[in-house]
C-alpha cells in the first residue's frame, strides 16, 4: 500500500507532525497512528458466507453445469443467470452471484 509508505516516510523520513500527515494526506488521526505502528500490510478478507443465496445454491450449479457444455457464445452470464434466480424467488444480490460464478 502507497499510501502506508507515505505516511512512514513523511513522519519518520520528514519529521512531519502526525496531525500535519493527516491533514496534507486527507486522513484521520487515528488512522496515520495506526498505520505507523503496523508493521505489514492490512488486508480485508471477506467471510464466504451466502445466507441468501444457499437455497438457490443447487439451481445455480446445475445451471452452471448446463452451461459448460454449450458453446461459449450460447452461455448465460452472471447478469443472466441473476435475473433467472430472481424470476425463482431469489432475494440476495447481483455480486453474490458474480463471485461464485467466478468461483466455480
Amino acid at each position: 500500500m502507497e499510501t502506508i509508505g507515505k505516511i512512514r516516510r513523511r513522519h519518520l523520513v520528514g519529521n512531519e507532525s502526525i496531525s500535519a500527515v493527516a491533514r496534507s494526506l486527507n486522513l484521520s488521526r487515528n488512522t496515520v497512528k495506526k498505520y505507523l505502528k503496523t508493521t505489514e500490510t492490512p488486508q480485508y478478507q471477506r467471510q464466504s458466507h451466502h445466507p441468501r443465496l444457499g437455497a438457490f445454491m443447487d439451481t445455480l450449479n446445475a445451471w452452471l453445469e448446463h452451461d459448460r457444455q454449450l458453446p461459449k457464445a450460447q452461455r448465460r452470464t452472471a447478469r443472466r443467470l441473476f435475473e433467472c434466480l430472481q424470476a425463482e424467488g431469489y432475494a440476495g444480490a447481483y455480486d453474490s452471484i458474480q463471485r461464485h460464478v467466478k468461483a466455480w
